[in-house]
């Protein structure tokens, strides 16, 4: 994806303006009075919080009004500024249509340029439109696209008709490229707009503005604006078959869409037309591709290669397409391509494999994403159209975590804002979305932490999301100190206190240990309750927690943030993984509970115990005992044979009862 931008680049450059203007009798626009079609100018980012909100209520009014409301996405300003892999869709003609608009947030829009300053709050959006709908129009128009799939060449033919004097001599005309279904990252799409999120939780962008086709951000000049006037202006675009290998930037020819219209000068668009390119019945087929590589089935990343297995469903034979796999993560980006010759019947199938995949592409342990594309299909030597794309291309996400990873480790997360896609965390770890998708990265007002969403509606309440790292090497040094910060508020929501649990696995998370359980304590809250609560530097605590007695062998570990019923938000920061040499240290955090087994008595052996609150869970995570330490010595004689844990000022031993 974030290639598009260069791509797109490239096909302006090879626009070509045929710049023939000839006046005759209409073919499609028509000579009556007709009223004036809404179109919507959306300024919008793709890190805006509230810009799905504005895709949402756009498409609301488009759903009530076809063919009468234009929406025209314009990426631009600082929310639309791309970082690591994430779509660059703005353009320079949307810029400067911005620079003109009056901006003043994101997402506003402008109805037809027909208000000072142009761009609106979006709750105006659809009052404004319905009265523009309204309204006579003194000039027609009517744009006709027609697109050879086999020469990739885009004919655009542009037909207006002035039923009334335009009030200025000179008018402008201008035609746009837009582009739908350019799937991506989007700020809060599930939150604001979750009929546009796909299954993998990225966001699918449509009528995005690529181009304006006919000179710069305002178009061309009409001369003649007279009663009665009528031009047809014709535009050819040849896009070029390939550039190098960059699978991302290429387009899939029946998502662009043109959009013409004519305004009174750079302000007040008087009306327009928008049509979609066509698929010809004779060039429609449908591909099914399946993986069926295998994959690691623990989090120990292990080589594979990958191998494809595609499938013909149509009536074409299908004798040539070009496949590609893509292997990502945080710091590599690695792709394989090959080809199909041949004859693929209806229903036959063809499997293709790729190079392999081993730990030096992986490099470091981290997620990762496998990916695999069709493109290029061809019919006996004719470019034909896959209609449904979303069974021609696999996404595999995966953690692999490599073997003696690191010794010590820093996790402070303000390497990228914002959010990395698809949960990377460079250099070693990994999200883990499988229980509770609700947190990600996210920026307080001296750098990046991880963040936890902890409102009710979310439906995450006792649901864990964890980041994963290791493998941690305790060969040289097995004295381990894990620390990390967090900050909380309840935001006067009255909800019980999430908890930050870590866990340890000695077999690449087939079982997990959990070492540490602790309950958060509220740190700070924002001014308003609506608000999302953002720690200042002094709004953390600090938890540091011994393993000295749990990696003696190498191990992965993870640490979870699991939401109590209702809250604001919780913050997990500055995550430290070091090795101690310090005696005294090692000592104090030795095994403190004895015997184990245990008969009648537990005893433990720590003085920094006394006091406490302690509670005593069976292995299915059942609460058996909860009662005050006051001497270091707790009767466990009732309890049933088996494995206990004992959880006490936040640290947790495991014991066996004989």
């Amino acid at each position: 994806m974030g290639k598009m931008k260069l791509f797109i680049t490239y096909i302006i450059a090879v626009f070509i303006f045929i710049g023939t203007l000839y006046a005759q009798t209409p073919k499609w626009v028509s000579t009556e009075v007709q009223n004036r079609t809404a179109i919507l100018e959306n300024f919008t980012g793709i890190y805006g919080e509230f810009c799905p909100d504005g895709d949402r209520i756009a498409n609301e009014i488009l759903k009530a009004y076809p063919d009468k409301f234009i929406i025209i996405n314009n990426h631009c300003g600082p929310y639309a500024i791309p970082e690591m892999d994430h779509p660059d869709l703005r353009t320079d003609e949307g810029n400067a249509i911005m620079s003109e608009a009056g901006v003043k947030g994101f997402p506003t829009g402008s109805i037809n340029r027909s208000t000072k300053p142009w761009a609106m709050d979006r709750k105006l959006w659809k009052e404004t439109a319905e009265n523009i709908m309204n309204q006579p129009s003194i000039v027609n128009v009517f744009v006709k696209p027609e697109f050879d799939f086999n020469e990739r060449r885009l004919t655009v033919e542009v037909e207006y008709y002035y039923t009334d004097d335009s009030p200025v001599a000179e008018n402008y005309l201008t035609v746009m490229l837009l582009q739908n279904e350019i799937v991506g990252y989007q700020t809060s799409g599930s939150e604001y707009n979750p009929a546009f999120v796909t299954d993998d939780g990225l966001y699918r962008h449509n009528n995005v503005l690529r181009s304006v086709i006919n000179g710069g951000a305002w178009g061309e000049v009409i001369t003649n604006t007279k009663k009665g006037s009528y031009e047809c202006r014709k535009y050819e675009v040849t896009f070029p078959k390939s550039i190098d290998d960059i699978l991302d930037g290429l387009i899939e020819f029946e998502n662009l869409e043109i959009v013409a219209f004519i305004s009174e000068s750079k302000s007040n668009i008087y009306t327009g037309h928008k049509a979609d390119i066509e698929i010809p019945e004779n060039i429609k087929i449908n591909l099914t591709i399946e993986d069926l590589t295998e994959y690691h089935k623990t989090l120990k990343f292990e080589p594979f290669k990958q191998k494809i297995k595609i499938t013909n469903n149509s009536e074409l034979p299908i004798t040539q397409f070009d496949m590609m796999c893509i292997f990502k993560n945080s710091q590599n980006y690695a792709s394989c391509l090959n080809y199909f010759n041949g004859v693929l019947n209806k229903g036959e199938s063809t499997i293709i494999e790729f190079c392999s995949i081993d730990k030096y592409t992986l490099k470091v342990g981290c997620a990762y994403t496998n990916e695999a594309y069709i493109y290029n299909i061809q019919s006996s030597d004719v470019s034909v159209i896959d209609v449904n794309k979303k069974d021609n291309k696999t996404k595999i996400d995966k953690v692999g975590l490599l073997e003696n990873a690191f010794s010590e480790i820093e996790l402070s997360f303000d390497f990228q804002n914002p959010v990395p896609t698809e949960g990377f965390v460079p250099p070693h770890s990994a999200f883990d979305y499988t229980l509770n998708p609700n947190f990600t990265i996210a920026q307080t007002d001296y750098g990046n932490a991880v963040l936890y969403y902890l409102d009710s509606t979310l439906n995450s309440v006792n649901k864990p999301g964890y980041i994963i790292f290791g493998e941690v090497n305790c060969k040289d040094n097995p004295n381990k100190i894990l620390s990390y910060f967090y900050s909380y508020s309840d935001g006067r929501r009255n909800g019980t206190a999430p908890k930050i649990v870590t866990e340890i696995s000695k077999d690449w998370g087939q079982t997990w240990e959990r070492i540490s359980e602790v309950t958060c304590k509220e740190t700070g809250e924002p001014s308003d309750p609506n608000d999302l609560y953002i720690p200042s530097s002094g709004e953390y605590n600090f938890v540091q927690i011994n393993l000295y007695d749990y990696v003696k062998d190498n191990f992965i570990i993870r640490i979870g943030g699991i939401p109590g019923t209702d809250g604001n938000a919780l913050w997990i920061d500055d995550i430290s993984l070091k090795n101690s040499e310090d005696e005294s240290i090692k000592e104090n955090i030795k095994l403190s509970v004895y015997p184990n087994p245990a008969t009648n008595i537990l005893h433990i052996n720590n003085n920094n115990f006394i006091g406490a609150e302690y509670e005593i869970y069976d292995m299915s995570g059942k609460l058996i005992i909860k009662d005050i330490n006051n001497s270091n010595i707790i009767n466990v004689e009732n309890l049933c044979s088996g494995t206990y844990s004992l959880k006490i000022k936040d640290s947790i031993f495991n014991f066996i009862k004989k």
